[in-house]
């Protein structure tokens, strides 16, 4: 039987088990800023806050053209291939051995979970700790005069890496420590450095292209991740 008609019928099995697939809703934080931002700020500040979720090692099929199905605890998650990976699995009828990156664009009350990008393949080696160990390096401006820059250390964990997993994870951590979005964005921006001298670049006061979101890189190759806030 392939692996879609198994898929299939698990997912069919486990609705019939349970009566329906439920998710958990994720807490609100309180918004504390005192600052009057834009709606396209604030909207931007919900998305990068809300859930994702990574899925290692699976296998998934083609549901239809340019959309790989996977299902995991019995959730059929739809993501939509962009960049590279539309290159790299358009042509199978079955995916093996990746990792799935996933955050919820559009999901209706259907409980089917749909995502855009992130595909990436699980790692050939056992890695103890992480892939590589990089500078995370902030700027943040105070003043017209002045600017604070702070550098730690960031853990990549893959071999092959998405820029949507990239972007999501780095603005989550501004978010988190840098109070990213309680003020506009501007012209804030981070840069992904490689050996090679080339970088990669999002732009904070937009959210990551969806053609970007498929594109992926060699995590074993990052030098250095440098972010301006102003």
């Amino acid at each position: 039987m392939k692996l879609k008609n198994i898929a299939k019928a698990s997912l069919a099995l486990g609705i019939l088990t349970t009566g329906i697939i439920t998710t958990t809703a994720q807490p609100v934080k309180a918004n504390s800023t005192i600052s009057v931002i834009s709606n396209g700020t604030k909207e931007l500040s919900e998305y990068y806050k809300g859930p994702y979720f990574e899925y290692k090692n699976q296998s998934g099929y083609k549901e239809r053209e340019g959309t790989v199905s996977f299902i995991q605890n019995m959730q059929q998650t739809d993501v939509t291939l962009t960049g590279s990976e539309k290159i790299q699995f358009n042509n199978d009828d079955e995916v093996s051995n990746v990792d799935v990156f996933v955050v919820r664009e559009n999901t209706d009350r259907s409980g089917l979970t749909k995502s855009i990008g992130g595909i990436t393949k699980t790692n050939t080696q056992n890695h103890k700790d992480y892939v590589k160990n990089v500078g995370l390096n902030v700027t943040k401006k105070i003043d017209n005069n002045a600017s604070k820059m702070t550098s730690n250390p960031y853990n990549i964990n893959k071999e092959e890496i998405s820029l949507k997993e990239l972007d999501f994870k780095l603005r989550k951590q501004l978010i988190d420590n840098h109070d990213l979005y309680k003020t506009e964005p501007k012209n804030s921006k981070i840069r992904v450095v490689m050996e090679n001298g080339d970088y990669y670049t999002f732009e904070l006061n937009k959210k990551l292209q969806e053609h970007r979101m498929g594109d992926v890189i060699d995590g074993t190759k990052i030098k250095e991740i440098n972010v301006e806030l102003n």
